[in-house]
């Protein structure tokens, strides 16, 4: 039996491989975050945390940077609780992927209530739902993640907006309180069978 964290990478299997993968949102572990301590608000901070790699887009970032109207901090090589530390003191994470299966680090976001800007590739749009959970922009368009970014960043009312709703949407679809009975009737019925 195989299993896939991601909506769409199910679909890119079943369709280029003719392979039945099993839908298995991975979760978070909430209990981590408390381990954060408190952490100053910066002021118009932009985070992105990732590899420093071309699928994860961030030279589009950088492309932008000196028009975003904030200051962007780079996290890709940081321990997690540094990388978590830097979004919690953010105003913003940016996910400017060009390919993506289910990133974790947008889960992430949406505990910590800070607000998210992604692009529209792989499972990126099962959790960032345009206007409610986060904002989607399409890939490689610098422009358009320009113009959502500098929205964002002078619309706190709908930043609040969008952090309370993702913050509902993680704590009941993609923790471990509720995935792991999925999981667990998942391997009893494959011991079944």
């Amino acid at each position: 039996m195989l299993t896939t964290d991601s909506k769409a990478s199910q679909k890119i299997y079943k369709e280029k491989l003719g392979l039945d993968f099993v839908y298995m949102p991975s979760p978070i572990d909430t209990t981590k975050f408390k381990d954060l301590g408190e952490v100053e608000k910066k002021e118009n901070q932009i985070a992105y945390v990732g590899r420093d790699s071309y699928e994860k887009g961030i030279d589009i970032l950088r492309q932008i940077e000196p028009k975003i109207k904030g200051k962007v901090v780079y996290s890709t090589n940081l321990t997690w609780k540094e990388a978590m530390r830097v979004i919690k003191a953010s105003s913003v994470l940016i996910v400017p992927s060009r390919m993506e299966s289910l990133p974790t680090v947008v889960k992430e976001a949406f505990y910590l209530k800070v607000p998210v800007i992604a692009t529209t590739v792989g499972g990126i749009p099962e959790l960032v739902i345009n206007g409610s959970t986060g904002v989607l922009v399409p890939p490689e368009n610098p422009e358009k993640l320009l113009e959502e970014i500098n929205n964002l960043l002078n619309n706190k009312e709908y930043a609040k907006k969008l952090t309370d709703a993702a913050y509902d949407f993680v704590v009941n679809n993609m923790t471990w309180d509720t995935i792991l009975p999925k999981y667990i009737k998942f391997y009893e019925s494959l011991l079944k069978s």
